[in-house]
């Protein structure tokens, strides 16, 4: 039965692409690794560039992929298409994995082949026992809130209970890939949750090898890793071992562990890391050249009915145009709040305590923060506050 491995990236993530592929080509040089590109193409990163191989959007057949393109950022997009490449090599090879980008092959993966092939759906937990210390309560209600497998590594065979898991989990992160912890989300990682309750032949990977990083790092031994993820490792603070923790202290951890993210940051840096990181994202932006908000995003999956009312979400021009849509006042708003900053205030009870009438006594008050504030926290552009 054949295997194999893919990834998701968009151009700037392509470093870490690489350095993947060249781990797993240096202990599994027959397993092919399969690459899709949330993005467009350009000179930097096209088919028959890359030691791999690239498969781009239109190839997935993903219905309606304009409204994902825009309804998603770019980390968004990046993780709601872990399904679609599952199928998509499941199509190709009789089993497939995914890894998050940022993962190391550091030993052979053959055991996770082999379980790939014998159960229909492969997943691995955050941790694999009973945390301790001081801060180990803190530590459980946080993977609860992330959820409890990591959606680094996911394992399918072709067996009918993994196309229906792939079409399940696509269907709800079509609209529900976000990091919501009020209701339930951390983009496609608490879905994983109810898999095994779901779905037939759920394989726990419990190899304590498999899937270390900074949430499992202090009680997983490092000489013994299969893969390594550096999520959210960045090679400008080579320091600092996450962004998404200050919990752990490079200082703090094992000698050959350190030594481990330094090796990383150099393959990074050297297959092109701080060439790429700031390379534009094809759907960043209207046709007209204004970048789309996330919270712009985030309601044109709201509206019902949102494809058919506007069209092309990322043309700007027009009387019917998403883009104007947002610009126009909220009705009752007396022209002083747009739908576009009415949906930031319905999403923050800190705005609703500050300014509980934005549309009477504290609308000037509600516009000065919007000029003053709210671009800038939620990454505005100056064509949105009219």
């Amino acid at each position: 039965m054949s295997v194999a491995v893919g990834t998701i990236i968009a151009k700037n993530f392509l470093p870490f692409a690489r350095v993947l592929a060249a781990s797993l080509r240096e202990r599994h040089p027959d397993v092919p690794f399969v690459t899709i590109l949330a993005d467009r193409p350009d000179a930097a990163c096209a088919r028959g560039g890359e030691p791999f191989e690239i498969v781009l959007l239109d190839d997935l057949a993903i219905p309606d992929l304009r409204r994902l393109c825009f309804g998603y950022s770019r980390q968004q997009m990046s993780i709601a298409l872990k399904p679609y490449l599952l199928g998509y090599l499941l199509g190709r090879f009789s089993s497939a994995i995914f890894l998050d980008a940022d993962i190391l092959v550091l030993d052979s993966l053959q055991p996770l082949f082999d379980a790939a092939r014998a159960h229909a759906i492969c997943l691995t937990p955050h941790v694999l026992a009973p945390l301790s210390g001081a801060d180990r309560r803190t530590r459980d209600l946080n993977i609860l809130q992330a959820g409890v497998y990591n959606g680094g590594f996911v394992g399918v065979s072709e067996h009918l209970s993994a196309r229906r898991f792939l079409s399940w989990w696509a269907d709800r992160l079509r609209t529900h890939c976000r990091h919501d912890v009020a209701h339930g989300m951390h983009y496609d990682q608490r879905w994983l949750d109810l898999v095994p309750s779901l779905f037939d032949d759920v394989h726990i990977v419990r190899d304590p090898g498999c899937n270390v990083a900074y949430w499992n790092l202090l009680e997983r031994e490092p000489g013994s890793t299969r893969f390594f993820h550096f999520s959210g490792f960045e090679p400008e603070r080579p320091q600092v071992i996450t962004r998404y923790s200050n919990r752990l202290a490079m200082e703090a951890i094992a000698p050959e562990a350190a030594a481990l993210f330094a090796r990383y940051a150099g393959r990074l840096r050297d297959a092109g890391y701080f060439d790429c990181r700031a390379s534009p994202y094809a759907f960043g932006a209207f046709d007209n050249g204004v970048p789309i908000p996330d919270v712009a995003r985030r309601l044109y999956l709201e509206v019902n009915g949102a494809p058919d009312r506007f069209g092309d979400p990322f043309a700007a021009g027009g009387s019917e145009s998403y883009f104007r849509w947002l610009n126009e006042p909220v009705e009752g708003s007396s022209d002083a709040v747009t739908r576009l900053w009415h949906r930031v205030y319905r999403g923050r009870p800190d705005l609703q305590r500050a300014f509980p009438d934005v549309f009477g006594a504290d609308r000037d008050a509600f516009r000065a923060w919007i000029a003053v504030s709210g671009v800038k926290e939620h990454g505005v552009a100056d064509a949105f506050t009219r």
